[in-house]
């Protein structure tokens, strides 16, 4: 964050901001549209990995919700009063969607774990029940995490923007909660398909042409990726900030705040890959997504229908 007396608009910085985000609205409407579809159309039988794979799709429905907004926000040069309640509604929004998206998908990759490496423990004899109520429960942890910017709004200050009172505060609990937002789960996510894996090579014949173990390494590989884009820049960037914060120049410290916006922009893709993270839990998602991909195309012609049993089978 900067000092008031370091804060510098960078019109290019803005508009390339506002241009990324329009295309992350766009792509992410789509791929997100065509999953939610598919789950209403093409689903017959639910297990508690699709109950989770629909939040995730509807956290990043509602993060493609922000996405205009925040783009309209970096056009007008990060103006903004934290005291009306529709700034205070959009941040909020903002953080909500973007932690329990995060949170989704390492309940998609523990729930995997749970089924492949360890199949004999009575956990993974939940209840689609149980499911929607664990997922219930994501939410509300989320909607307590993210509820500053919307409960106390003069702590909460704008994005990119340093509180302008009582936000030492706000400011360390802000920084604290997407280290931890980051490492925690990316760390979770990692030793899951990992281990996913190993014990996937153990079982298998011949498991490097399993079918089954390319798709987790795919999948490990897809993960990794939308890390290292959505997540690891605004990590850097915010450590970088807090390492020089009053302590290096203002040009040092205006840079790092453009970069910091750019990053936090980036966080928007993960409405955008977390599609290719469908294409591999069920084969009606791929056909859903190559029927989209034909279409677009102009060609007519389709694969056959799959199956449209979300099966743990195919994870």
């Amino acid at each position: 964050m900067l000092p008031p007396n370091c804060s510098e608009h960078s019109a290019a910085v803005e508009v390339a901001v506002a241009t990324l985000l329009g295309l992350e609205c766009g792509l992410g409407l789509l791929g997100n549209a065509v999953a939610l579809w598919t789950f209403f159309s093409r689903l017959k039988a639910w297990k508690p990995y699709a109950v989770y794979l629909f939040n995730l799709v509807v956290a990043d429905l509602l993060l493609i919700v922000c996405l205009p907004f925040l783009a309209a926000y970096f056009l007008r040069h990060k103006s903004c009063d934290p005291g009306q309640v529709p700034d205070r509604i959009l941040f909020f929004l903002w953080a909500l969607s973007r932690g329990t998206g995060v949170a989704f998908l390492t309940a998609v990759a523990a729930d995997r774990y749970l089924r492949v490496v360890h199949p004999r423990l009575r956990v993974n004899l939940l209840s689609l029940r149980a499911a929607w109520g664990v997922s219930g429960l994501v939410w509300l942890l989320m909607v307590a995490l993210s509820h500053q910017s919307l409960l106390v709004p003069a702590a909460a200050g704008c994005l990119g923007q340093e509180p302008s009172r009582g936000g030492s505060f706000s400011l360390a609990w802000q920084e604290a909660l997407s280290f931890v937002q980051f490492i925690l789960p990316f760390s979770l996510i990692l030793f899951c398909n990992a281990s996913m894996m190993r014990t996937l090579r153990k079982r298998l014949r011949d498991p490097d042409r399993h079918p089954k173990l390319q798709r987790a390494r795919a999948l490990l590989a897809t993960v990794v990726v939308l890390f290292a884009l959505c997540f690891l820049p605004s990590f850097l960037a915010q450590a970088l900030q807090a390492v020089f914060r009053g302590t290096a120049s203002c040009r040092v410290r205006r840079a790092l705040g453009h970069a910091s916006d750019v990053a936090s922009s980036l966080t928007g893709l993960q409405s955008v890959l977390n599609p290719v993270v469908y294409c591999f839990s069920s084969p009606a998602f791929r056909h859903s997504y190559r029927k989209v991909f034909f279409t677009l195309r102009g060609q007519g012609q389709e694969a056959p229908e799959p199956g449209c049993d979300l099966r743990d089978s195919d994870s």
